[in-house]
């Protein structure tokens, strides 16, 4: 991304998760047919969940997939999905987008501070407290949380997509928080370029 269509001035740094889905996988076929060449699959079949005899985790879990979420006061968004939450993959996934010189806002975690701090950046530190959600009546993440809201309902009606494909929902999303439904219709028809795209949208 070149310096100029960087996120700058304030920039809302956060994540958001979605459950890991193996939707249409056919692993456990497969290691049933042939145990010694597919191994048994980490998770139980999903019916074993819906039955309530297997406990899914609750909060964070290997089975909730992070996505980093970036967003500044001219309305540019981005959204994608990253492997974890260590420092050295945070640090990896912002220096490509976000301005040096910008004000970022995010939550208490240790890679946001480490971030701004390697790179000399103003840092606002934002929590869900009472007189602690907005600094100096400028700087918060309010922006951010009303997009983490939309992107819930946006996937709420696909019942957990398959992981696999959750990139292209991303996608789909980003469109959309833009363009009214049939304008982003009317996009995806029209550009065959469209799913490779960089996943960030004005």
């Amino acid at each position: 991304m070149a310096a100029d269509t960087k996120f700058s001035g304030i920039v809302e740094v956060d994540e958001t998760h979605q459950r890991e889905s193996r939707k249409g996988s056919r692993e456990w076929v497969l290691h049933r047919q042939n145990p010694s060449l597919y191994p048994r699959p980490p998770r139980h079949q999903w019916y074993a969940y819906k039955s309530g005899r297997v406990k899914m985790k609750r909060g964070l879990s290997r089975w909730q997939l992070p996505l980093l979420t970036i967003t500044d006061r001219s309305g540019r968004r981005f959204l994608e999905r990253i492997k974890n939450r260590s420092i050295p993959l945070i640090d990896s996934a912002l220096s490509p987008v976000v301005a040096t010189d910008a004000a970022l806002c995010t939550d208490g975690a240790a890679a946001y501070a480490r971030f701004s701090t390697k790179n000399g950046m103003v840092h606002h530190v934002l929590s869900n407290k009472p007189g602690q959600r907005v600094v100096e009546k400028a700087f918060h993440i309010q922006n951010l949380n009303s997009l983490h809201s939309r992107y819930d309902e946006f996937m709420r009606p696909f019942k957990g997509p398959a992981s696999k494909y959750l990139k292209l929902y991303l996608r789909w999303f980003l469109l959309r928080s833009r363009l009214s439904s049939e304008e982003a219709f009317r996009k995806v028809l029209s550009s065959k370029q469209f799913w490779n795209t960089s996943p960030c949208c004005p």
